[in-house]
């Protein structure tokens, strides 16, 4: 076998951009994929018959009944690049492919769970946007509740109220720069507790992940109790002295200025609240797959991420 990549330089959306061949040993395809700009995906998978009426095809792409040219025939014309690459680089793409067109025809759903300051947030951002799927921050729901409260002047163990704020709150409108304030936050911890309240936003959310073409929703309840079903389940997190620094650079990023010692127990009494708490406490789901990030910058985390939903994604669509 061979395995080529051909990135085609045109600039025009129906033309795929990056195509990938495997070639058996009498130079014709056997697998072929070919990405597009509006991140459509296409692949093709030789068959039995020798007509190639038995092939694969899906997206409309298929094998060329023409034997595969010379890589120097390819790149005499400048519209082209191809180069030799290896299996592993064509397999991790043909997962791609596989995971991409599952995306496309039924919608799936990422579960991430985690203690603050892990990374989550940043990480469900990443995969969202890599996957094209919508995008959930369930914390901000309880913090609109509690948001709603603080205008009102509303006591913030008033479970009614709490009730009434949580049907009001509208998933499109959710404003990360309005609810990430640290008072919110305080505030949304206390609301957090109520059941009924817990009840009213959980129902929100499983009818967010339901809307095509998926979501990922990040929390501390996605995986156990919001979607126990999610196709993938991810559990980040690290260690709260890590999380603490984290938090302290973010805050002296933007100017401000934060005692270490502080952000480190306020982060040990949001984790013992959070994991201590009798409804929904925050704990990993049975069948999450773990990823400490303790040691990993962003990106690492990302690329762990992205090996686990590809790989899951892809044995999913070869069944």
């Amino acid at each position: 076998m061979k395995y080529v990549h051909v990135h085609w330089k045109r600039h025009f959306a129906d033309d795929p951009v990056h195509l990938w061949y495997e070639i058996a040993d009498d130079n014709y395809q056997s697998r072929t994929i070919e990405f597009y700009r509006d991140g459509s995906v296409g692949f093709a998978s030789r068959g039995s018959a020798t007509d190639g009426s038995k092939d694969l095809e899906v997206g409309g792409t298929a094998n060329s009944d023409q034997p595969f040219p010379e890589l120097d025939e390819i790149n005499a014309d400048s519209e082209f690049d191809a180069v030799e690459v290896t299996p592993a680089e064509f397999e991790k793409h043909w997962r791609q492919a596989l995971a991409s067109r599952r995306r496309m025809t039924t919608p799936f759903t990422i579960a991430i769970d985690g203690p603050a300051g892990a990374g989550k947030g940043t990480l469900a951002r990443r995969l969202a946007d890599h996957y094209r799927l919508n995008l959930l921050d369930t914390g901000l729901t309880y913090r609109a509740v509690a948001y709603a409260l603080l205008q009102l002047g509303l006591p913030l163990d008033n479970v009614s109220a709490a009730e009434t704020a949580a049907r009001q709150v509208d998933l499109a409108k959710l404003d990360r720069s309005v609810l990430s304030a640290h008072a919110v936050g305080e505030a949304a911890s206390k609301v957090a507790v109520f059941p009924s309240v817990r009840r009213i936003l959980v129902e929100k959310q499983r009818d967010f992940a339901k809307a095509p073409p998926g979501a990922v929703l990040d929390g501390r309840d996605i995986g156990t109790v919001v979607c126990p079903d999610a196709d993938i389940k991810l559990y980040v997190t690290a260690s709260a002295e890590v999380r603490a620094k984290r938090r302290l650079d973010e805050i002296e990023s933007i100017g401000g200025s934060a005692n270490f010692a502080e952000i480190l127990a306020d982060i040990l009494r949001r984790d013992e609240r959070d994991m201590g708490r009798a409804d929904s406490p925050l704990k990993p789901a049975a069948d999450a797959h773990l990823l400490d990030t303790s040691e990993m910058a962003i990106e690492a985390a990302f690329l762990a991420a992205e090996a686990i939903v590809d790989d899951v994604l892809a044995k999913r669509n070869e069944a």
